[in-house]
């Protein structure tokens, strides 16, 4: 059996599980937040039917109450502390809910939107390690760490919650990798279609934004780093190329907030911002409390706990793929000199230092997994780490944690297995009953 396909039934198995353990714990106990039932109240009785409460509620939890109400078409962004969400799973939501219309049936129907949205949801959930597998395989050379990295992140954190509802995570995540693998290819039309993939993550996070490095990185860096031969015209070429797909990547982001600012303003204290109008950063600091350094203190204690083995990966991947100080400058500020890397992953191991272990990647991948990390530790709700930490979120985590059992032994493996197993599970429980972590 190929490694892909050990990989693909590995998932599709694990999603059998985490769906129908979230059925059943959700029938066996009562939930501690009534709002998947409240829900009921923002939307047109004709949007129930005799199935809502048997299929849908389960999957009805913590922030896909908000999506289902925004889904509807009579509703929509109502309230302004929805608009720290990024409208693509509201679409998708809006679109699923649409789908007794082909029968002749006028009403929206939120049981459709949201176990069509479950269905779609664990459909990329299942596909996304495949991708990872394909990714990794084609930055490190190795089969093996690939489909280890694969399999692991088939059971992330967030696999039998976030990741089995409809939320943003799944799918963001198999866009992301879709992008990142186009991207392995070195002429100029893989990029398009990586800002293509990466624009259609931002229209389920926001975060989607920080992508253009990698696009910076492909038309700039790589190739001089693998000294290929290019004109003055042709890096030019690159240059404007990489700023447009930045710009490409960024519109769903600011399309969102232009549309807020059209229909909420003058009068909101976030419309005279200054130097841009962002209802985004004025919304996840009043509303959310999200800031600098604002998560930190005594009681957010348990939530740094949860997230810190996923935080700690994380740093632990950043380290072992960063190259000696020299390489990392050479590379980052004056790639054209050459550093006479070669485009074969295998033969950069090289510029590592000799007594650390080596992972072998691009180093584009460090500065956007250390970004990433920074923002959930200081600027963030840090638990959110969690849910980040899919195989699309952060690729790193998944290949650090392979080359930790790598070089751990079975020890390590049934540690990293055995912890991976636990908080799913408990975390599956938790969620049905509607208790944190989200």
């Amino acid at each position: 059996m190929r490694a892909w396909t050990r990989i693909l039934a590995a998932s599709a198995l694990w999603r059998i599980v985490c769906v129908c353990t979230l059925l059943v714990c959700t029938h066996l106990q009562t939930a501690f937040d009534t709002s998947a039932e409240l829900v009921r109240l923002t939307l047109p009785q004709g949007a129930w039917d005799s199935a809502w409460d048997t299929w849908a509620v389960p999957f009805v939890r913590w922030d896909t109450v908000y999506f289902v109400a925004l889904a509807h078409p009579e509703r929509g962004y109502v309230y302004e502390n929805t608009l720290a969400f990024q409208p693509g799973i509201v679409f998708v939501l809006r679109r699923l809910g649409s789908i007794p219309a082909l029968w002749g049936d006028t009403r929206w129907s939120a049981t459709c939107a949201v176990v069509g949205g479950a269905f779609l949801a664990n459909v990329a959930t299942i596909v996304a390690p495949v991708l990872l597998y394909m990714l990794t395989r084609a930055q490190t050379h190795s089969r093996a760490l690939a489909e280890r990295a694969a399999l692991l992140a088939v059971f992330a954190p967030a696999s039998a919650t976030a990741l089995t509802a409809p939320t943003p995570e799944p799918f963001y995540s198999v866009l992301v990798l879709s992008g990142l693998c186009v991207l392995q290819r070195p002429c100029p039309l893989p990029r398009w279609c990586a800002a293509l993939f990466f624009c259609l993550a931002t229209c389920f996070r926001a975060n989607g934004i920080l992508l253009g490095a990698f696009l910076v990185w492909h038309a700039i860096h790589r190739p001089w780093i693998e000294q290929r031969q290019r004109t003055c015209i042709t890096v030019c070429a690159d240059v404007v190329s990489a700023a447009a797909g930045m710009i490409f990547i960024s519109i769903p982001f600011f399309l969102h907030q232009r549309w807020a600012y059209e229909r909420l303003c003058p009068g909101r204290p976030w419309c005279d911002m200054e130097p841009i109008p962002l209802v985004y950063s004025f919304v996840q600091a009043h509303y959310w409390d999200v800031g600098f350094f604002r998560y930190w203190t005594l009681a957010q204690v348990p939530n740094f706990v949860l997230a810190f083995p996923v935080l700690t990966l994380g740093a632990y991947g950043c380290w072992l793929a960063t190259p000696c100080a020299r390489r990392v400058v050479e590379q980052t500020l004056i790639p054209w000199r050459g550093s006479g890397l070669a485009s074969d992953p295998a033969k950069r191991v090289s510029t590592t230092i000799r007594s650390r272990p080596a992972l072998r990647c691009e180093l584009v991948y460090v500065y956007h997994t250390a970004v990433v990390l920074c923002i959930l530790l200081f600027a963030s709700h840090v638990q959110i780490a969690l849910r980040m930490a899919t195989p699309g979120g952060m690729p790193m985590v998944w290949w650090a944690a392979a080359m930790l059992c790598e070089r751990g032994g079975p020890a390590w493996t049934k540690g990293v297995v055995l912890y991976l197993l636990c908080y799913s599970g408990v975390a599956c429980v938790l969620y049905a009953g509607f208790y944190p972590p989200a």
